[in-house]
Formats: C-alpha cells, sequence, structure tokens
C-alpha cells in the first residue's frame, strides 16, 4: 500500500476524531443527563434578605445537599422590588441546574396576582421542581382585644366593622392577604394598617397601635410564651409543632372557614429550559434529605411544615393559589403600592 495512502487514512480518521471532540464540547451543559449531576457548586439564588425565616430555611436545605451531594452550595441573597429582583436573577441565569430559584409565594402566586407589569411569567420562566415546606401564619392579638378565640374575634368584628385594626409588611404581602382572606370568609371588615415590614408590624402591635397580626409561627413562640400576645388561630391545615395547642382555622370556626389550608410556602425552582431529568434528580434529592430526622426536626423547630411535594403537586398548589389571591385581592380592592 502506497505510504501516501495510509497517511491520507490516518489523517482522515485523526480529522473524524477531532470533528466528533468539538461537537461533544459544543453540546451545552442543559442537554446532559442528570446520571451525575451535580459535578460542582450549586447556587441558591433567594430573593429574601440573610438572617430572615426564608434564608434560615433556605441554609437548612442548602446544607444538607451539599452534604447529600458532597458538592458546596452557595446561598446568594438578592433583595429588592418586592422579590423581584432576585427572581429576574435566577431566571437569567444558564438553564443548567447550578442556579436555581428559593422563592416563597409572594413571588409566585401574589406577584402575578397583583401587579400588572410585572417582568416575568412564572409558568414561562421558571420550572417548579418542589414545594419545600410551608410557613405556618399564626393569628395573633393583643392582651386587650377582647377576643380569646378566633369565633370571639369574628364575632367582635361583626359587631364593629372596621373597627378591629390588623397589621402587615404592605399592600400586597401574605400577611394582608392572609387576614383578607379570613374577613372575607367569616363575612367581616378590618381595618388594615401597613407597615414597613413584619418586625416593625410586631412592634406596631406591642406598642398597642395596631390589635392583630397574621405572621410565621417563629415569630411569636416566645413573645405568647411570655403572656405579651395572645395567639387564636393558624392558618395552615394542621396545627404548628411550636404550638400544638393553637388550633387551625378550620378548627377554631368548627369548619365554617376551610380555605386557608396552605398558609405561606417556599419552594424550589429551576430557569425555563433545564433539563427535566435534573428537575426529576433535584426533586428526589430534596425529598431524601428531607426526610432526614435531623433535617425534618431543625426545619420544624424554627416553625416550618416540611412537605418535598412532587413537581407536579407543586404546580397545581402554584395555580389555585395564584386564583385564590386573584379573587382576594379584588375583593379586597387591593392596589400595588
Amino acid at each position: 500500500m502506497p505510504k501516501s495512502t495510509v497517511k491520507n487514512g490516518l489523517f482522515t480518521r485523526l480529522v473524524r476524531y477531532a470533528a466528533a471532540a468539538v461537537l461533544l464540547l459544543a453540546i451545552p451543559a442543559s442537554q446532559s443527563g442528570a446520571a451525575d449531576y451535580p459535578q460542582r457548586n450549586v447556587r441558591f439564588i433567594i430573593p429574601f434578605s440573610a438572617g430572615g425565616g426564608a434564608d434560615v430555611l433556605l441554609r437548612i436545605l442548602a446544607n444538607a445537599l451539599a452534604d447529600h451531594w458532597g458538592h458546596p452550595t452557595t446561598v446568594e441573597n438578592r433583595v429588592g422590588g418586592n422579590t423581584v429582583v432576585g427572581t429576574i436573577a435566577a431566571i437569567g441565569s444558564p438553564n443548567d441546574g447550578y442556579t436555581l430559584l428559593f422563592a416563597g409565594d409572594q413571588s409566585i402566586t401574589i406577584n402575578p396576582a397583583m401587579m400588572t407589569n410585572l417582568p416575568y411569567t412564572v409558568q414561562k420562566d421558571l420550572v417548579p421542581i418542589t414545594l419545600v415546606a410551608k410557613n405556618p401564619m399564626l393569628l395573633v392579638v393583643t392582651n386587650s382585644t377582647p377576643a380569646k378565640n378566633l369565633k370571639e374575634f369574628i364575632a367582635l368584628a361583626k359587631a364593629k366593622p372596621e373597627g378591629i385594626t390588623f397589621g402587615s409588611s404592605g399592600a400586597g404581602s401574605i400577611q394582608r392577604l392572609i387576614m383578607e382572606l379570613t374577613a372575607q370568609s367569616a363575612g367581616v371588615k378590618l381595618l388594615h394598617v401597613p407597615n414597613k415590614g413584619s418586625n416593625e408590624a410586631v412592634t406596631a402591635m406591642l406598642g398597642g397601635e395596631i390589635q392583630s397580626i397574621y405572621n410565621g409561627v417563629s415569630n411569636f413562640v416566645e413573645l405568647v410564651g411570655a403572656g405579651k400576645l395572645r395567639a387564636i388561630a393558624v392558618a395552615t391545615d394542621v396545627r404548628s409543632s411550636q404550638m400544638p395547642n393553637v388550633p387551625t382555622v378550620k378548627e377554631a370556626t368548627d369548619g365554617q372557614i376551610t380555605n386557608l389550608d396552605t398558609g405561606s410556602w417556599f419552594g424550589l425552582f429551576a430557569p425555563a429550559g433545564t433539563p427535566q431529568a435534573i428537575v426529576d434528580q433535584l426533586q428526589k434529592d430534596v425529598a431524601a434529605v428531607v426526610a432526614k430526622p435531623q433535617v425534618r426536626k431543625t426545619m420544624e423547630e424554627r416553625g416550618f411544615i416540611p412537605v418535598a411535594s412532587t413537581a407536579a403537586q407543586f404546580a397545581d398548589i402554584i395555580k389555585s393559589d395564584t386564583a385564590a389571591w386573584q379573587k382576594v385581592i379584588k375583593e379586597a380592592n387591593i392596589k400595588p403600592e
């Protein structure tokens, strides 16, 4: 065989191998499977400030996943714009599974129901992975409020339309919407007093400026335990492990109010276009770590109810909650701040 033929054949094979290698390198990470996911650091973007309840919950989850994966995780707090800034940052990230969004109902169901110029669409821009945990919202009143339970609170509100004040962290906050939903379900009118934040609202309540408020259970454990405020109901479908003696809204109204079975929640999302195999793997991994007794115990000690739902279950919750908040916002004539 002529040497030129051998050389040409070898050259042709080398060219083919090189071309194949280039094609493999050109395949974006988003097209790869989940068999070896993750291979490096996973970043979680959260649109809430560090140190708050949502941030604490995410860090519990992120640390547990880091141990589970054998790879580090990073929590990045991107606050601003009523959670819009952080949400947009996550949406604009590569859809390779290495940047995820940890968000609550404010970003996912309330903002879309309330803001007409929202710069993102949940259904188009985000992929729900799992509902991580519920955040039970506790209804508390001042000691000077003559209502020892929710029935008495409703009766008092009926006797004094808009005579009972309640606080929140803003016009479109979850605190306000849950109270408006409670009032609408009970057929009463309350007077809303907005504050700069939930902590400021609690301070105003302790100062006697407002009479009632819904907020996360963990915010009230010490205050209620010290007798400074009175807890009368929790807005979720099960009682809080931190306050097992406080009835749910459904229990406190003898089943008359049954639409407060979700309360507030936090879940995990990926940018649109993230491979389904990676989304599925993430859901399985979150479910695996949340099932660990120590992780569940730590979440519960912070006032959360661990869930780790399937993606389909989470999508259904998002759909139903968005519709529910749209109805509340319309009937209460709530306008964006």
